[in-house]
């Protein structure tokens, strides 16, 4: 029996393949198989240069840079397999323009005999292409901190003046300026330092653009710089104008304005401190209307100083003049005066119960008058004798229209006579005339009220004379 089962051949046979199976049952049941994720396996891009550079292109993943497989290993083989077992291209000769995708080619590179099977989970990527440009900015002083109290900022040098910046599109386009920061805290002299150049997005310097995109590409990344720091003095400006009288006929000058009125200029300590006011004279002779002019102010200031950083280079003065309008006003007896009478004449009108007096000024002033405020005054003190005299008045204003007025006044016929022989004298030296005698001090009415006692005598301001606002007195004695 025990030889029957040792040369046995087919049944040697059998107990092979029932061992092998039997081993693989166990195999099976002791070190079963696991399907998993790996995530992590970087992309790899392939032909950029020929797809990309050289069409002066320029490429991003928006999404996640690596992709994921789904594997199935052995369970004490698990911890063999990694995101290093395998290799993730894209193509850039590839993509699909309608989607801008291009295809993920995943292979495994390790441990392939480990590996029972695997699957591609990410099978396409998302790639942004867009166009490079190329501008140049010029290098800015972007200052930090302040100085001290009455210093500024002069001119300022930077090496090199510019930078070359290669940059996508989308960020070209943030792009406002190039500028190396600068510390000027407390200085009260120049400031001299070397710093990296920064890209800005907003004409404040406030937002810099982060250059850790390495498509942003910098032809220098340092520059030196030097600001020069300078005493100020705050003047005034002078503004002298000439041949305001002599402006042209029917105008008249008012004033000036002046933007700025203040300004600051730099230089030497000592050339500064004796320098005080800004002087600028223009004459006006013959200007008939408002004259505007622009003056640059460098041209007013001495050699050595300058105007401060970040002050107007000119200097805009409107000079008004203003075009002058008439109003005759027709003052009665009751508003005349006169003066020097003598006890033994008597005094009368000679055609006319008034006089006109013309006004010749700004409207806004003229029409503020009033007749009732407008006094005329004659002196008789020169007309001892009897006869017919030719004078003119002097004309009194209230004190508030004092100088606002050019004042004309047509002459005024008197006629003096001696009480004893009134008849006579009026009909050798006068024509006829109903007009009562006037005495100093009379109160006969006309039109228009006489002005208060008070007001009479507080009245300065005196005019005579035709189209003369002098107040001298002119007399004619025929």
């Amino acid at each position: 029996m025990k030889k029957k089962l040792t040369n046995n051949l087919l049944l040697k046979i059998v107990s092979v393949i029932a061992a092998v199976l039997l081993w693989g049952v166990v195999i099976n049941i002791d070190n079963p198989t696991d399907t998993y994720t790996i995530s992590g396996i970087p992309i790899r891009v392939i032909n950029e240069k020929q797809a990309i550079t050289d069409n002066n292109l320029t490429y991003e993943l928006p999404g996640e840079k690596t992709v994921s497989v789904e594997v199935t290993v052995r369970r004490q083989d698990r911890r063999k397999i990694s995101a290093d077992d395998f290799s993730a291209t894209i193509d850039l000769n590839e993509i699909y323009g309608a989607t801008s995708s291009v295809a993920v080619n995943i292979e495994v590179v390790n441990n392939k005999s480990l590996i029972r099977s695997w699957t591609q989970v990410t099978r396409s990527v998302r790639v942004d292409v867009e166009r490079m440009e190329t501008k140049i900015f010029e290098i800015r002083v972007i200052p930090k901190g302040s100085l001290e109290d009455t210093y500024t900022f002069s001119r300022n040098t930077v090496s090199p003046g510019s930078v070359r910046v290669t940059a996508p599109e989308s960020v070209m386009s943030r792009i406002d300026h190039a500028g190396v920061e600068l510390d000027v805290n407390g200085a009260t002299d120049n400031v001299q330092e070397t710093g990296p150049v920064k890209l800005y997005m907003d004409e404040e310097s406030r937002n810099e653009l982060d250059l850790s995109d390495p498509r942003i590409l910098l032809n220098v990344t340092e520059a030196e710089v030097t600001l020069g720091v300078v005493k100020t003095n705050q003047i005034s400006v002078d503004i002298q104008v000439t041949g305001q009288d002599a402006v042209a006929d029917g105008c008249k000058y008012i004033n000036y304005t002046c933007d700025p009125q203040m300004i600051q200029v730099t230089g030497p300590r000592s050339q500064i401190a004796d320098f005080a006011k800004l002087t600028i004279v223009e004459d006006l002779t013959g200007a008939d209307g408002n004259v505007t002019k622009s003056y640059k102010i460098q041209d007013y200031l001495p050699k050595g100083l300058e105007v401060a950083d970040g002050q107007p280079g000119t200097i805009e003065v409107t000079y008004q003049i203003d075009r002058l309008e008439q109003k005759s006003f027709y003052i009665g007896r009751n508003q005349i005066r006169l003066l020097g009478m003598s006890e033994e004449l008597e005094y009368r009108f000679g055609e006319d119960d008034g006089i006109t007096v013309t006004l010749r000024g700004l409207s806004e002033d003229i029409e503020q008058v009033t007749v009732q405020e407008i006094t005329a005054i004659l002196d008789v003190e020169d007309f001892t004798e009897p006869g017919v005299y030719s004078c003119e008045a002097v004309v009194e204003l209230p004190e508030k229209y004092r100088d606002y007025f050019d004042v004309s006044v047509g002459s005024v016929r008197m006629v003096v006579t001696r009480p004893e022989s009134e008849e006579s004298s009026s009909e050798e030296s006068a024509p006829e005339d109903s007009s009562a005698g006037i005495t100093e001090g009379s109160t006969e009415e006309s039109e228009g009220e006489r002005p208060d006692a008070n007001e009479s005598e507080a009245v300065s301001g005196i005019v005579s004379g035709t189209e003369t606002a002098s107040g001298e007195n002119s007399q004619e004695n025929r």
